[in-house]
């Protein structure tokens, strides 16, 4: 009987974009109207993502939020806290995040942070890194429609 040969396949997620986590007590429609003045963006709602949670057959919705802007940057803000459970468990104390996907190499994240830090309910912002999140993954759903 000949042997059987078996491969692997070694893959590893390729997360191009910025996340930054934004510390924020007031709800999103709020947040995104002082993002969309402070950054000049014109943010607007797209349809929850759907997250299938821990719990056997449950499932969370969670806000989203996107813009582009005129270098064709997609602007995106997701509610980490939705319907059931968190869109990422492992940061529960981040309330919401900002992903910035197709940057120029102009869009700089400390710059972006000095910003919205500027924003009177904003509490804190801090740069993240998805290499290092177990759930990062999820921000691979969030796409424009």
């Amino acid at each position: 009987m000949a042997k059987k040969q078996t491969y692997t396949l070694d893959y590893q997620e390729d997360y191009d974009f910025i996340l930054l986590g934004i510390f924020c007590a007031y709800r999103d429609y709020r947040l995104c109207f002082e993002v969309d003045k402070i950054l000049d963006l014109s943010l607007e709602r797209l349809k929850d993502v759907e997250l299938k949670m821990e719990k056997k057959g449950s499932s969370g919705l969670f806000p989203v939020f996107l813009s582009t802007n005129v270098d064709d940057e997609y602007y995106f803000i997701i509610g980490n806290k939705g319907s059931i459970g968190h869109f990422i468990p492992e940061l529960k104390q981040i309330d919401y995040f900002l992903k910035i996907r197709n940057f120029s190499r102009y869009t700089k994240p400390d710059e972006l942070i000095k910003k919205l830090k500027t924003i009177s309910i904003v509490s804190s912002v801090i740069e993240l890194n998805p290499d290092e999140m177990k759930s990062a993954e999820n921000f691979l759903i969030v796409e424009p429609a």
